[in-house]
């Protein structure tokens, strides 16, 4: 659709700076877009891989809590998994100018546990469950990496897609409507001004 403008040379050299900057704009947010896809699909592997691990991990703490619980009873469980502090430490890393959250266990206090008095599947459970406790911080953070990445794709994507099917294409209809326009003066000055010329002579 070509753009509301007065048929002017300054307005085309304005168009045509136009045009180059929109063109410019245009390879910049399409290089951006295959590296948010890139960074998009490395970070979807990572997501993938992480959460079979965390699948295969949860199993085994369960089955082992399970065979634990089949030699004590609940009241005896809740004796003897120690209460324990955990200090965690938020900060932020940027992906392609996004902000990320990220959480990391700095500290973690496990009060007195009796290692001689517990089951082994008990002990096992409890060291998976810790293992399990980083996995699933380090699940979060490449979840809201993944959510912000897909939300910059949409955006980006259809900024490429408004340059490169409206702008672009309405800047370059307008351009050339604008030339043929001034084309089309210069001739009809032409032919006014040799038949001022022809009048002049016959005179």
């Amino acid at each position: 659709m070509r753009l509301a403008v007065n048929p002017n040379r300054m307005e085309l050299l304005r168009l045509r700076k136009r045009l180059v900057l929109a063109e410019r704009g245009h390879k910049l947010l399409k290089d951006k877009l295959e590296e948010i896809m890139r960074r998009f699909l490395h970070l979807m592997r990572r997501l993938y891989s992480l959460w079979e691990e965390v699948d295969t991990k949860m199993k085994k703490a369960f089955l082992s809590f399970a065979l634990a619980r089949a030699h004590n009873s609940h009241e005896e469980l809740e004796k003897l998994i120690p209460e324990g502090k955990l200090f965690l430490s938020a900060e932020k890393e940027s992906i392609l100018n996004l902000s990320i959250p990220r959480f990391e266990i700095k500290e973690s206090e496990i009060s007195d546990y009796d290692l001689l008095n517990t089951e082994s599947e008990l002990d096992i459970g409890l060291k998976i469950t810790q293992e399990l406790l980083r996995d699933m911080m380090e699940m979060a953070r490449l979840w809201k990496a993944v959510e912000l990445l897909s939300r910059e794709i949409e955006v980006t994507r259809r900024r490429v897609n408004a340059l490169e099917h409206i702008i672009i294409p309405n800047i370059k209809e307008t351009i050339h409507y604008i030339a043929s326009r001034l084309e089309e003066m210069e001739r009809s000055f032409q032919v006014q001004l040799m038949r001022v010329k022809e009048i002049v002579r016959k005179h």
